[in-house]
């Protein structure tokens, strides 16, 4: 059950002039208890310039210009998708950025609720935690680059996530829907993961675990795979692994015909009949939505889905605003 919360502020006038405020793009940032305002296409870049580790920034829904990230706060969204039980639209960054944060920080970079058809480079990031977010391309930016002890819960990746061979990189991807032609990388754990492109299996030292991969074009020796549905590759029959808990599909069959294609629209819920092909190792279905975290885009953290203001200041110079801030319980 979700519970929503009215705020009304009164802001005095010389924090924003009436066009400026009026603007349906809104940021807040929680420093310390403190929170500011920021508002216009430009709020995250405003907010993200005032914040120092361990921040929390709060994106409205709408589309705000990106902003290359430095310091480990967490940053919010309204979610990644249309919520047509509350009308609430995503938060979506218009541009490329890259994210390139300090190993001396003690905190934690932390995205959720966002989308995004632009590529993301990471530099250096460690222990950092994607929520409920989609991406289009995770990109590292060079040989040196390198991302240690990610998490990816309930993401879409759509285009490429495109790592290094680095042994400082490490990642988790937990019911996450990746749609790209190839991972590249060592130290990947795959838990509860649905695979739509091409040559998804080059990930060395990995583990992959009640997924479902289609398209697969080979099998890595270095790596490990328990309890998957999967399909070949162009009738490829390099797909070996050393169990036999996995289960091979034919890729016309009419139980997995509709996870075939990429759409952000497109659920990818299982048919009856492909789940009775194979049970995860816990029992429950494979791919995203089986597991002890099945797959679900709504955020978890309070969104901001009303921002009224009034046309003018009061007589004695204050603006009343309207807030309203949707959490879930």
């Amino acid at each position: 059950m979700k519970k929503f919360i009215v705020l009304f502020v009164a802001v005095m006038a010389m924090f924003a002039t009436t066009a400026k405020a009026q603007s349906s793009l809104l940021a807040t940032l929680n420093h310390e208890g403190t929170i500011s305002t920021f508002y216009g296409t430009d709020a995250l870049i405003q907010a993200h310039a005032a914040a120092a580790d361990g921040d929390v920034i709060t994106l409205s829904s709408g589309t705000f210009q990106s902003v290359n990230i430095t310091k480990a706060v967490t940053l919010r969204g309204a979610g990644m998708v249309l919520d047509a039980a509350t009308q609430t639209e995503p938060t979506v960054l218009a541009n490329e950025f890259s994210i390139n944060i300090s190993d001396e920080t003690t905190q934690r970079l932390t995205i959720e609720g966002i989308y995004t058809n632009q590529r993301v480079t990471i530099n250096k990031l460690k222990n950092a935690m994607f929520l409920k977010d989609r991406f289009s391309s995770i990109y590292f930016g060079s040989s040196q680059s390198y991302g240690k002890d990610l998490t990816f819960i309930h993401c879409r990746i759509t285009r490429e996530y495109s790592g290094n061979n680095s042994s400082n990189n490490s990642a988790v991807f937990q019911n996450c829907l990746i749609n790209v032609n190839s991972i590249i990388g060592k130290n990947y754990i795959f838990n509860n993961c649905l695979f739509l492109g091409e040559y998804t299996t080059h990930c060395y030292n990995s583990e992959y675990k009640n997924c479902i991969i289609l398209n697969s074009y080979s099998t890595e020796s270095t790596s490990t795979y328990y309890n998957n549905l999967y399909c070949k590759y162009s009738g490829s029959n390099s797909f070996n692994v050393t169990n036999n808990t996995n289960v091979e599909v034919a890729k016309d069959n009419e139980a997995i015909k509709n996870l075939f294609g990429y759409s952000d629209d497109n659920e990818y819920k299982l048919t009856e009949a492909a789940k009775a092909l194979i049970k995860g190792t816990d029992g429950t279905e494979v791919g995203i939505y089986g597991g002890n975290l099945p797959y679900d885009p709504t955020p978890t953290n309070p969104q901001i889905s009303k921002f009224n203001v009034a046309a003018k200041t009061t007589a004695d110079g204050k603006l009343s605003v309207d807030i309203e801030v949707k959490s879930a319980e």
